[in-house]
């Protein structure tokens, strides 16, 4: 009987998804760094003891490790927080965005996603790029997918998904980065991380990265750029995109009938949308000037609001839910089981629960194979 074949490449991954280093790996396993550059390399194959220790550490099931590649096409990866976020923490975000991709694929077999409904994507040099630009495609947004020209988004992320753009959450935790986003083939995907980032703050992630979506079609990769080009052009202008999402014009102006602080925890409420981010708005449309926007942000630092403000308490967070109705929609039918599903996805238990926002019972986990061991006569 021919058993599967251990996959180097597998176990690159599964450890950059776990933000491990090789010497960190060889250390948690015991199996010296060399040994595991040869696995990851396919110079040599992990024996039955060196592979229990391996998959028990980084925590993925042993099939993981013998399943074959799934290739497609990715376009650019964008990450918020450039500047603070480390190497190491962003390719373990764009492992898990493929791990993203592996369950779409496998959902989609079963069960049509809706249909992408998405203004077309802007294909300009980013130095080309007008405010006019990014304020004619947040417009164009909010008439595609009928949120009206100058009302607030009820929710966000649920316009995203009627309209066939993937929202998933991660178990990722790194304070560092909030979102990444990606064209994957034919769809825009959007990974959040689990950083019990507030409602305000969550909800303007999302819109920064349909910026980015709509916007910067025309790059390739993010590592063409320097830091100063991703943080001054490329991520200012998905901030921008955000801002003029969020907060239209002539709405907010209708609705802006003071810029004292206290009037901008009211207007909170309607537009959920945190108070820096209004000010910010109220600048950009020129009713205050430099001197009042840096006094009122020094208010609000006297307040201690930078990290906290008043509401973030009170406002439900937005979740994603295509990925569990999906997955609802294939076990109530009698499609598949869940164990069978849970099973073919190959992928840790906990990254599974997060992205289809099950529960996995005790008596239902997944029954991982192990190792085949044999007496060598």
């Amino acid at each position: 009987m021919e058993h599967a074949r251990f996959n180097p490449s597998k176990l690159k991954k599964a450890r950059i998804a776990r933000g491990l280093t090789k010497k960190e790996l060889a250390e948690r396993t015991g199996i010296s760094r060399q040994m595991v550059s040869n696995y990851e390399l396919g110079k040599t194959q992990p024996g039955a003891t060196n592979l229990l220790a391996i998959v028990s550490e980084l925590n993925f099931p042993y099939n993981y490790f013998t399943s074959e590649n799934k290739g497609f096409y990715e376009g650019a990866t964008f990450f918020r927080s450039q500047s603070a976020a480390t190497k190491r923490t962003r390719d373990m975000q764009a492992v898990r965005l493929e791990f993203q991709k592996e369950i779409y694929d496998f959902l989609s077999r079963y069960v049509n996603f809706p249909k992408l409904t998405l203004p077309e994507t802007l294909m300009k040099n980013i130095y080309d790029i007008t405010n006019e630009d990014i304020e004619n495609k947040a417009a164009e947004l909010r008439k595609c997918w009928g949120l009206g020209e100058n009302l607030p988004i009820a929710n966000l992320i649920e316009s995203a998904e009627v309209h066939g753009v993937i929202v998933v959450e991660s178990t990722m935790s790194d304070d560092t980065l909030d979102a990444v986003s990606e064209w994957i083939e034919d769809r825009p995907f959007i990974m959040l991380t689990d950083n019990g980032e507030s409602a305000v703050r969550r909800r303007f992630n999302v819109a920064h990265e349909l910026g980015h979506i709509l916007l910067h079609g025309d790059v390739e990769s993010i590592h063409d750029y320097t830091p100063q080009e991703l943080k001054n052009v490329i991520e200012k202008q998905a901030h921008y995109f955000a801002s003029c999402l969020l907060l239209p014009e002539k709405g907010f102006l209708d609705s802006l009938l003071s810029t004292n602080l206290d009037f901008y925890i009211e207007l909170k409420k309607r537009w959920k949308v945190s108070i820096q981010a209004m000010v910010m708005r109220t600048f950009q449309l020129e009713l205050i000037s430099e001197d009042q926007r840096l006094y009122l942000f020094r208010r609000i630092a006297y307040n201690k609001w930078k990290k906290k403000e008043p509401l973030d308490d009170e406002m439900s967070v937005e979740k994603p839910s295509l990925y569990r109705k999906v997955f609802e929609l294939i076990v109530n039918n009698d499609i598949l089981q869940k164990n069978e599903i849970l099973s073919y996805l190959s992928l840790p238990q906990d990254e599974l629960e997060k992205s289809l926002d099950v529960s996995i019972a005790t008596d239902e986990t997944i029954v991982q194979k192990a190792p085949t061991l044999r007496i060598i006569k």
